[in-house]
């Protein structure tokens, strides 16, 4: 009993050492152990809303402006590329012309070289007809000439005066050809004009050379024009009128693209 009585004052006397002398008030009314507001939880303003610590701030701001970066530099590239495809594109038809020209001009050299109808002696008609076809070739040439020096404006313009002076002229069909290539080179595609001079082409000489190039290009031109209903009917009509030309092959490759 001693014991116990000796072991509670000893508790008694460390609680007071701890928590100072209690008064008769503290021992009916105990006081709150401290008089400061209770902590608030890391990270919680005032008012119960969550605080976003500086350092995260930062961290966003450092994350934004790289992705900001990141997307001029993409955009750089983007236009970078699109200007290397659109000067691909402008070397690439250029070429294209300049060989197709070159290859039909051997195709030309031919009708140079074909023999003339006889006209009846005697009538002075045989010296006029020379004179026509001499006048003739020469215009052509003079359109064709300009074509080969690129110089596309001018061409076009002794092309379609060409077309006018000569209504019988052979080199008819080359002439309206050109004009529609004309058409379509340009810095702004004309592509109505262009598929006029090549349709002119399939309808009115059915049977001339260039009639299956002519449709290819009317092709093209139709897909590019977005409709692909037409391009998919022009392309069908090559691959089975001219089959195993190098034509029938590029319509080939276009109807894939297409499907």
């Amino acid at each position: 009993m001693t014991g116990l009585l000796l072991g509670g004052l000893a508790g008694t006397v460390a609680a007071q050492s701890s928590t100072g002398p209690l008064t008769v008030e503290d021992r009916v009314y105990p006081r709150p152990q401290s008089s400061a507001a209770p902590a608030r939880p890391q990270g919680q303003a005032q008012g119960g809303t969550p605080a976003v610590p500086q350092e995260g701030v930062m961290v966003l701001m450092q994350q934004m402006q790289q992705y900001e970066e990141e997307l001029q530099r993409l955009q750089g590239m983007i236009e970078e590329l699109r200007h290397e495809l659109d000067s691909s594109r402008e070397a690439e038809r250029a070429r294209y012309v300049d060989l197709d020209t070159r290859i039909n001009a051997l195709a030309e050299a031919s009708l140079d070289k074909a023999p003339q109808d006889d006209a009846p002696a005697g009538d002075g008609s045989g010296n006029a007809a020379a004179s026509n076809a001499e006048n003739d070739r020469a215009a052509y040439s003079a359109a064709r000439e300009k074509l080969l020096a690129r110089d596309f404006p001018a061409a076009g313009n002794a092309f379609e005066q060409y077309l006018k002076d000569f209504p019988q002229g052979q080199f008819r069909p080359f002439a309206h050809f050109w004009l529609g290539e004309i058409y379509r080179s340009q810095p702004s595609p004309d592509r109505n004009k262009a598929m006029e001079q090549f349709q002119t082409v399939v309808d009115d000489y059915p049977d001339h050379s260039q009639v299956p190039a002519a449709l290819y290009k009317l092709a093209t031109l139709q897909a590019e024009s977005g409709d692909t209903t037409r391009a998919r009917v022009t392309l069908n009509r090559i691959i089975k009128q001219y089959e195993g030309t190098s034509e029938a092959r590029l319509a080939q490759g276009m109807l894939d693209q297409l499907k």
